[in-house]
Order: structure tokens, then C-alpha cells, then sequence
């Protein structure tokens, strides 16, 4: 067979030719001006279902060395979005892949109460010179985000070797500028209480927050074009002298991406802070709004002080 395919391209020459093994799809190129694109996971000879649980594995990965390594500079909470690619639509060749996060900083001006975010994405592209059948089985092992990748760069032959350079070029990054004058009366709702009883109510708070929004994104938010909505971040003003809350301010943030015909990926990351508007209440009673025993997930709690849920104050603000 294979010597047939042999003189199939030496016959055919002047069209160009290349000798392909029943394996080995993808070994020849495909730069004709015919050549059309596809999303890997719409590849026919790539399992959907397995291509999700490669992409599952690599945001456990991540997420399990994200503290130690990538999460220690400027950003802690450096969060995946979605992992794609385009190959060839007929051999499988990879043309292009991208690993979307976003990460954020949310801060409360002392003097002013204002809650200002700092919430970037990134866009990370991964080069792998191979087909899309031989990448899902290179990154099919235990620890994909450490797999060799076929056809890689010498320098940078893993995933995680590839991120490092990205998380240094923030999209959308916006410091917040704080005020010089004033009182610094205010402070986070996250630093307001010292102890560790206090502190773990905060985090018991917004963890059930984001449950619930996790919960319903299936059905709601996550149904448009960006289906991998995270929640990043809630923070709140809090008086220092009192404890009521002045108000609080949520993240998200999310991407999606598609793939025209030239070939690489076309990759749109965003970031949404949504105001949450607050009215007469205290911060303990506001944690124990979100953490009451109940059977409705703390996003659909009433906001203390106010007749909507966190649910309907973030409905007009994600993914808009």
C-alpha cells in the first residue's frame, strides 16, 4: 500500500502530494487554498466526551499548581477559561490553540467606599506542530498539563512550560486609583474581620454565592455565546466603626471562542463587575443572609435591606 501511495505522488507531482499511513492522519500538510478549518472537538475522529475530560484534567491541573507557581505574582485567583483549537478539517492538522483565564483584584478605596476591580483576561496560545488525534492521546495521561506535546517547541514542550510568558501580558487590565483626601473610614469586607471565626464567615459567605451562581449558570448566564461564565470575585465597603455595608461589587468573567475559515482560533475573553446594591444592613447579617439554613442557593437570597436577589441585581450585568 505503501508503495502504491508512492507512485500515486510521484505520478501526481505537479499537484503535490504526500504519503499518508491509515495511523498517521495529519502527516501531510494541507495548505491548498481549499483547506477548511474546524474546531477539535468537532473533529469526527476526536471523541467530544473524552476531548471534555482532557480539558477538565487540565483545569485540575492548573488549579492544583496555580498557587505555587503562576498565582504568585500580581494575580492570586488566575482562573481557566476554555481550551480549543482548530485543525484541518479533513486531516486533523492543528492549526492553532488557545487557553483562555481571567483573574481579579478587587479593592475598596478607604476614603471613598468605592469597590474597584481590576479583572484582566489572557489568551494563551499553544504550539503543537501535530493532528488532533495524536494531541487528545498526549494530553490523555494523569497529568496533562505536563505531557509532552507532539511537534512542540525544544524549549517550552509541555503546556505549562508555554504559560509562562502569557500571565506577563494582562487583557483589559485597569489599576484602580484611589483617593489622596479624605477620612480612611472604610475598608474590605474580606479584611474587616481578624480572627479566623471571623474570616471563615466571609469565606463561607462567598463560596455559597458562588455555588449558586454555578448552579443556575447552566440555564441562564451560561447560555449565550459565553457558556464557561466563572465567578471571580465578590468584595464589599464596610464602615470600620459600624460594620454596615456600603455596598459590594461582584466579578465575572468568561470567553469563548470559534473558528473562520483561514484557521486560527479567533478567541474573545471579557470581564463584567457588577454592582450590588445594599441598603441598611450590617456585615454579619449580611453573611448570615448568604450562609441561613435554607433549601434556595444563596443567589437567590434577598439582598439585606432591599426586595431582590443577588440573582436579579447581576441578571442585566452578565454577559450583556
Amino acid at each position: 500500500m505503501r508503495y502504491l501511495a508512492s507512485l500515486t505522488c510521484v505520478l501526481g507531482l505537479l499537484g503535490g502530494c504526500a504519503t499518508v499511513g491509515p495511523d498517521d492522519e495529519g502527516a501531510a500538510d494541507e495548505q491548498d487554498v481549499s483547506t477548511t478549518y474546524v474546531n477539535l472537538m468537532d473533529f469526527p475522529k476526536v471523541d467530544q466526551g473524552h476531548w471534555y475530560d482532557v480539558i477538565h484534567a487540565l483545569n485540575a491541573g492548573f488549579d492544583q499548581v496555580c498557587g505555587d507557581t503562576f498565582c504568585e505574582g500580581d494575580w492570586s485567583n488566575i482562573t481557566p477559561l476554555t481550551f480549543g483549537c482548530s485543525v484541518t478539517s479533513k486531516l486533523g492538522n492543528v492549526k492553532d490553540c488557545a487557553w483562555t483565564f481571567a483573574a481579579s483584584d478587587v479593592v475598596v478605596d478607604p476614603r471613598t467606599a468605592a469597590v474597584l476591580s481590576n479583572a484582566p483576561t489572557f489568551q494563551c496560545h499553544i504550539t503543537a506542530k501535530t493532528t488532533a488525534v495524536k494531541l487528545v492521546a498526549a494530553l490523555s495521561g494523569s497529568d496533562p498539563l505536563h505531557a509532552t506535546l507532539p511537534g512542540a517547541p525544544a524549549a517550552t514542550p509541555t503546556i505549562y512550560d508555554q504559560l509562562g510568558d502569557c500571565f506577563e501580558h494582562p487583557i483589559g487590565a485597569t489599576p484602580p486609583v484611589l483617593a489622596t483626601t479624605g477620612t480612611a473610614s472604610y475598608v474590605a469586607g474580606s479584611d474587616y474581620y481578624t480572627t479566623a471565626t471571623g474570616q471563615a464567615k466571609w469565606a463561607a459567605a462567598t463560596a455559597a454565592l458562588k455555588l449558586g451562581f454555578d448552579n443556575v449558570c447552566g440555564d441562564t448566564f451560561c447560555g449565550s455565546d459565553f457558556g464557561d461564565l466563572q465567578a471571580m470575585q465578590l468584595e464589599c465597603a464596610v464602615t470600620k466603626s459600624t460594620g454596615n455595608v456600603k455596598g459590594c461589587a461582584w466579578v465575572f468573567a468568561g470567553s469563548y471562542d470559534y473558528v473562520p475559515a483561514p484557521g486560527p482560533l479567533q478567541v474573545t475573553s471579557k470581564s463584567w463587575t457588577c454592582p450590588i446594591a445594599v441598603s441598611g444592613t450590617t456585615l454579619p447579617k449580611f453573611l448570615a443572609a448568604l450562609t441561613a439554613t435554607g433549601t434556595d442557593d444563596a443567589i437567590h437570597r434577598v439582598v439585606p435591606g432591599l426586595a431582590t436577589s443577588f440573582y436579579d441585581q447581576i441578571a442585566g450585568c452578565v454577559a450583556r
